[in-house]
């Protein structure tokens, strides 16, 4: 059977967009040769352990090759979850990998210690010996670009739907070799460390999709992301306000069980006419009870407002007269006062003409006790002020004697008013006190009736949720959000209908495959389903694993379409050791085999033996009869390190 793939479509591409052509390891940077040299080639290159006479085929580093593969091609998870970083430190400190790398058509030699993250080196047409002594420039991070700028930036989607993470090198190289430990179970499971994606349920089938070129355009399903977000959330909102009126009923109750002092269990209204232990009627009877005690405080209060009224009939004649008579006092003291400051007033006027007599007076050219006039002035002041001094005197004496008895007057009201006083001010106090207990009753009645009114209330909402107007209009607004969301998928599904040339191709490319391994008869590919790969009719997990390795070729084959953006190389770790029958594994080689033209490297290791025909793409053997089988021409790791005593 022809199996060769890629003959329905034209390819634009030559070689694939990456690809390694050779691998080197060195001991240290001043070597002269490489420990170990392994050349590769596009197209099927397989890495042997196979098990002989002293060796198993296990532990020899084909694992460890695959993790150097990806440390060039810079995966930052290249030694997660393995040991291999700490042992290469340990056994050989000083090593190093190169390797010479293309991206698009341009070769990169990169020199990568595994101990120093700084002394990292990539130069376009070096050798790795001159990279080592420091003969060229370092142009690591021009590397790193070109793996972003080459296969990254040329996709037509840059921010994975849904969560908007920038899709890295790493995530795509991750998809193109698989580790081990993922055991090829799950076509979307690359790293059993994982990738590295925010949401990594979703994340690697979109990926796989924008490679592919199913996916050019992610507005429609960033909107639909959003939009099923907002459905989610409101949808949490309507359950939350579903549930609200029977957690507030059930709050409300324990309110009113507590208030009245029963158990909660109580029913809220009455099993029958005659059953008063219900919340209800107990309410209904502590309203009641409140009713009355207002009534008996409001009969309190007119008692004690009429005996307020009486205290003030009396007290208010005596207050009144009491003020008069202060203010009669206030003004006998103020003319007491007067006086006294207007006969000191006199006598200095007086005293003031004398001391003016041995001055002279301009105007009359004489002294003033010269002056007729002065002197007749100073006679008259004199007289004046003994007489008003003598008429001021009496008054004062008068005033004098009307204060006493004024002062006596009000010592004698005060004693009046003191007793009621004292009445006025224990009414005031009891009018208080009534005051505080209907303000007291009147919340214990209004809680009451709002617990009563509110259970009620919930009990409807319960009854008929549609009457529920804040719960109705999110129920209209879910509908229409679904609606929304129903026309996105709709939209998407006739975005999809679009591609239908590029789905006949891919499927075809599995059909093609399936056929070609001994029991299947038909091969699938639905970019929308998980897996997107399926082959039939026998079905297993073995088959599962069978999937999931010629899913990843027809990927590699199909690199080639103008439509495709795959890096055009696939690294497969020991697939063969995943539950998987040898026969089918080597016939999936052969499908690979035939294709080696293709423009594509598929990189497999494996500890089964290969048949004579494969000869020729075997790029190295490794076995552990001898230190020399090794992949570092030694044993490294734990079995090397020597125990401590």
């Amino acid at each position: 059977m022809d199996t060769t793939i890629g003959e329905t479509h034209k390819t634009s591409l030559t070689q694939p967009r990456v690809w390694v052509e050779t691998l080197w390891l060195l001991e240290s940077l001043e070597s002269e040769s490489p420990l170990r040299e392994i050349p590769l080639q596009l197209g099927l290159n397989l890495i042997l352990s196979e098990p002989m006479e002293g060796s198993l085929g296990h532990g020899v580093g084909k694992t460890a090759f695959c993790q150097l593969l990806r440390f060039v091609l810079e995966d930052p998870q290249w030694a997660a979850g393995t040991p291999l970083r700490e042992e290469l430190c340990n056994a050989m400190p000083s090593g190093a990998v190169a390797a010479r790398v293309h991206i698009e058509g341009e070769a990169w030699t990169v020199l990568k210690p595994w101990q120093h993250q700084k002394r990292y080196r990539a130069v376009r047409g070096a050798s790795w010996q001159q990279i080592a002594r420091n003969e060229v420039i370092n142009e690591h991070d021009a590397y790193v670009q070109a793996l972003d700028e080459k296969l990254v930036k040329v996709l037509p989607v840059q921010n994975l739907p849904g969560s908007d993470q920038p899709i890295q090198w790493q995530h795509l190289l991750a998809w193109c070799s698989r580790d081990q430990g993922s055991r090829y179970q799950s076509y979307y499971h690359w790293r059993i460390e994982g990738t590295g994606f925010t949401l990594p349920a979703q994340s690697p089938a979109l990926v796989v999709k924008i490679v592919l070129g199913f996916l050019k355009d992610a507005s429609l399903h960033n909107k639909l992301k959003n939009k099923e977000s907002d459905l989610g959330q409101l949808r949490s909102s309507i359950t939350n306000l579903e549930r609200r009126p029977a957690d507030l009923l059930a709050h409300v109750k324990h309110q009113l069980a507590t208030a009245l002092g029963v158990d909660e269990s109580s029913p809220f209204r009455a099993a029958s006419l005659f059953d008063e232990s219900s919340l209800r009627a107990l309410a209904e009877q502590q309203i009641e009870k409140c009713v009355d005690e207002l009534q008996l405080l409001r009969e309190q209060r007119n008692s004690v407002e009429q005996e307020r009224l009486t205290v003030l009939e009396q007290f208010t004649p005596l207050l009144t007269q009491k003020k008069a008579v202060a203010n009669r006092i206030a003004q006998l003291q103020a003319a007491i006062s007067g006086n006294y400051a207007e006969v000191e007033r006199l006598k200095k006027e007086s005293d003031v003409l004398q001391e003016k007599l041995p001055r002279f007076c301009e105007p009359g050219n004489r002294l003033f006790r010269e002056c007729n006039y002065v002197r007749e002035r100073i006679d008259v002041v004199q007289l004046s002020s003994i007489r008003d001094t003598k008429e001021r005197q009496r008054r004062n004496e008068e005033y004098q004697s009307e204060l006493a008895q004024q002062q006596q007057f009000l010592n004698e009201l005060e004693q009046s008013l003191f007793p009621f006083d004292s009445n006025i001010a224990s009414i005031t106090a009891s009018l208080g006190d009534i005051s505080s207990q209907e303000i007291d009753i009147l919340n214990r009645k209004k809680q009451l009736e709002n617990a009563i009114a509110e259970y009620e209330h919930y009990e409807n909402i319960i009854a008929n949720p549609l009457g529920w107007q804040e719960l109705t209009n999110l129920k209209q607004q879910e509908t229409a959000l679904d609606n929304e969301i129903g026309q996105i998928k709709l939209a998407i599904h006739e975005q999809q209908a679009l591609y239908a040339d590029r789905k006949r191709t891919l499927r075809d490319a599995a059909d093609l495959i399936a056929r070609s391994i001994p029991g299947f008869t038909w091969g699938d590919f639905d970019c929308d389903k998980t897996p997107p790969f399926h082959m039939g009719p026998m079905h297993s997990t073995t088959y599962g694993v069978l999937e999931t390795l010629a899913g990843d070729l027809v990927c590699l084959l199909d690199s080639g379409h103008p439509e495709s953006c795959h890096p055009g190389f696939l690294l497969h770790d020991s697939p063969r050791e995943a539950e998987m029958s040898e026969s089918l594994f080597w016939a999936l080689l052969r499908v690979a085999k035939s294709n080696h033209s293709a423009s594509g490297q598929y990189i497999v290791t494996t500890s089964t033996k290969a048949s004579s025909e494969f000869e020729g793409l075997v790029r190295v053997r490794l076995h552990s009869r001898e230190e020399d089988g090794f992949l570092f021409r030694k044993r490294i790791g734990m079995e090397a390190k020597p125990l401590d005593i």
